[in-house]
């Protein structure tokens, strides 16, 4: 033994070598991981909130954290509110992540971007060492250990860079998908860690990471209850090899986390509602079943060819209605089949593909199979795809390698492949370019899938926003002629939005009935339509008929807020505030940041005599819809009952600003003319003098 201590420093040297420079590497790779996605992405941070953000985050009450307090804290883990009576915890981390940013930041996208970026680049680099891990294992080194930094660096730009991943970074309330990935690949990574590691004390602190890690995925979606299946085929596979006695021992143990997975499924699912969900959907249990597999393997082809004009938010995919109608359904279920077959048969020969081909189907389960949700959302890629470049990657490397005695040819391979990595991330650029507007995103998934319905119908409501009615009643009208969508209430909501067209642009009643009634045929039960139907008898004066239509809704415990508007108003009409006050609280504990049951809120107090407390109401109007004509008019009337001055004039000089050029008895009778479905039913001649008379004691002073 030498204890010379320069000979001892000499010999520690090449493992401190060692650690400086696979720190310098890492902390190359995280650089290079980290200004790649800025670039890629820093056109994303200011991207408008779009589709289910409005209803997760935007209009969502219990994630507006207005403290840190326990209650408002744990009322975050509800998710989505549908009145007090129906709550439970769903993806409650996720959610208490959404509360964070509005209490940090409001409703402003940029900090929800950044936190979404964050977990998207905290994945990345995640990946980068669990893959660097996987090939550095006893039954990998051999083979794959030279090249693993190489291989691991290039699958996680691969994956991080891809199209694909845009919607579950870019769209905010996606970031269900991509923390669940976030704490699906840590969970995976500190497994290999305490698999591999030889202390004791280590090994149990890797292994509460991972059970941590796991917790955070769990809890961010559903579709991470696939982690402990990963990690059994991820043992079986990659650390002990895929022998018959590996298996054997495997399968001593695989009950524990197969347990706990089943119990969470129960947990989390309901298999009654399930079938019943399927009543929204044009396709079967059977029907979705045969047409995943083409979905599975159209994910595949986006992956390896994600040019621009095959991305979309809303795909159009033809529902397979038996195994040759359409006859590549046969095709991908027979080619799922063979390469399944293959990478259990191959599992021992070529381990490190045969994980790759199994991990993505088999975490593409839970989504891809009986479940009725969308047939077809890219987002959903982003844990299964975390292990499909790696063997892409290896053949990248090793094509390097093979040309290394070809500086030429070596040269021209590793310019191609940087090539093909600067237009995934140009692609990748592009889309995000799309998806930060929301008139773009519809005004693309309208050019890449024309036959689909409701991609129009979201664009109409742009072009209806903005004023472009003609062009809204066109998208509207294609929509519905089209009649194409995989959720039947979106069929029936053309229908019902151009009823909504003919009642307010159009004045025309009996088309909006129409409508309203073929929503209704398209999709019985459709609440926005019978709402709808409801403000047609009464613009015509019906109010018994209209409550008629209503009864046998307000007789049971009411779940829709616009049905609940209707029933209130309705109430109103006929004389009856207090039962009207009662169904607007109902309205406002399903929806509460409508102005609506603040109208019928104003309106029965006004006509119980409260005109302080209307008038409160209305002004709460005003702060939800500032341009609200009806809330001034009411205002104006209270505030000369109340007696109240300068409120009063203030009101009256609002009122001169609304009516623009009109003459203020043309702008209160064309008011006046739709008032038989408003809350405030007013008389014109009566609020007439009351503004002539401010304006001329106004000049007057």
């Amino acid at each position: 033994m030498n204890n010379n201590p320069v000979d001892r420093e000499t010999d520690a040297n090449p493992t401190k070598a060692m650690c400086s420079c696979n720190l310098r590497r890492n902390l190359f790779a995280i650089t290079s991981l980290l200004v790649t996605l800025l670039l890629i992405y820093g056109n994303s941070f200011w991207g408008e909130w779009h589709f289910d953000d409005f209803n997760n985050i935007v209009d969502n009450r219990n994630v507006h954290l207005q403290s840190l307090s326990w209650e408002e804290l744990h009322r975050t883990l509800f998710g989505v509110s549908y009145g007090m009576d129906n709550e439970k915890y769903s993806r409650p981390l996720a959610y208490l992540s959404f509360g964070l940013n509005y209490f940090l930041g409001g409703t402003e996208v940029f900090g929800y971007h950044l936190v979404n970026f964050i977990i998207h680049f905290a994945a990345a680099v995640f990946l980068f060492f669990f893959i660097d891990r996987t090939l550095r294992l006893p039954l990998l080194r051999d083979r794959y250990g030279e090249s693993a930094y190489g291989v691991a660096l290039l699958s996680a730009f691969c994956w991080a860079t891809s199209p694909l991943q845009v919607n579950a970074v870019s769209i905010i309330v996606q970031r269900m998908a991509s923390l669940a990935g976030l704490g699906y690949v840590m969970a995976l990574y500190y497994y290999v860690r305490a698999a591999t590691e030889k202390r004791t004390g280590l090994r149990a602190l890797h292994f509460s990471f991972c059970i941590l890690a796991a917790i955070l995925a769990v809890c961010s979606k559903e579709n991470a209850l696939m982690l402990p299946i990963s990690i059994i085929l991820y043992d079986i596979i990659l650390i002990q090899g895929a022998t018959k006695k590996s298996l054997l021992r495997m399968l001593k143990f695989s009950w524990i986390p197969l347990i706990v997975l089943m119990l969470l499924v129960l947990i989390y699912s309901d298999p009654s509602r399930i079938l019943k969900a399927y009543s929204v959907r044009p396709f079967t249990v059977e029907e979705r079943l045969l047409t995943e597999p083409r979905v599975l393997l159209f994910y595949v082809t986006l992956l390896l060819y994600p040019i621009p004009s095959r991305l979309t938010f809303l795909h159009d995919i033809e529902i397979s209605r038996s195994l040759i109608d359409p006859w590549t359904t046969l095709a991908a279920i027979l080619g799922i089949i063979l390469i399944l077959g293959f990478a259990v048969a191959k599992a021992r020969r070529f381990p490190l593909l045969s994980f790759a081909i199994l991990f993505f189907f088999m975490n593409h389960l839970i989504e891809g199979t009986v479940i009725p949700l969308e047939l077809i959302y890219e987002h959903r890629n982003y844990i299964p795809s975390m292990f499909f470049f790696v063997p892409i990657a290896v053949v990248m490397v090793r094509t390097l390698d093979y040309f290394s005695y070809r500086r030429g040819i070596q040269y021209f391979m590793a310019g191609g492949f940087a090539l093909l990595l600067a237009f995934q991330g140009h692609t990748t650029f592009e889309r995000n370019d799309i998806v930060r507007s929301d008139l773009h995103l519809w005004l693309d998934n309208v050019r890449k899938a024309p036959c689909l319905s409701r991609p129009r119908i979201n664009l109409a409501k742009h072009y209806y926003e903005a004023g472009m009615y003609d062009d809204a009643y066109r998208e509207l009208k294609a929509a519905e002629d089209l009649n194409r969508d995989t959720n039947l209430r979106q069929i029936g909501l053309a229908s019902y939005n151009l009823g909504v067209y003919y009642l307010d642009q159009a004045k025309d009643t009996g088309r909006a009935e129409q409508q309203f009634l073929r929503a209704l045929a398209r999709f019985p039960g459709h609440p926005s339509a019978i709402a709808g139907l409801a403000t047609v008898y009464l613009q015509n004066g019906n109010a018994e008929q209209a409550w008629d239509l209503l009864k046998p809704y307000a007789s049971g415990q009411i779940r829709n807020a616009e049905i609940a508007n209707a029933c209130a108003l309705v109430l109103l009409k006929k004389g009856n505030a207090g039962e009207a006050i009662r169904m607007a609280a109902r309205s406002m504990s399903l929806q509460w940041n409508s102005p609506v049951p603040w109208e019928i809120f104003g309106e029965a107090w006004r006509q119980l005599g409260q005109w302080q407390k209307a008038a409160q109401c209305w002004e709460e109007v005003l702060r939800l819809n500032p341009s609200n004509p009806r809330a001034h008019l009411s205002l104006l009337e209270l505030y000369d009952r109340l007696r109240d001055k300068p409120a009063l004039m203030r009101v009256a000089a609002r009122c001169l600003v609304i009516k623009g050029c009109a003459s203020i008895d043309a702008w209160l009778q064309g008011l006046a003319r739709d008032s038989g479905a408003a809350a405030y039913a007013f008389d014109p001649e009566l609020l007439s003098r009351i503004i002539k008379r401010e304006v001329s004691r106004k000049l007057s002073r």
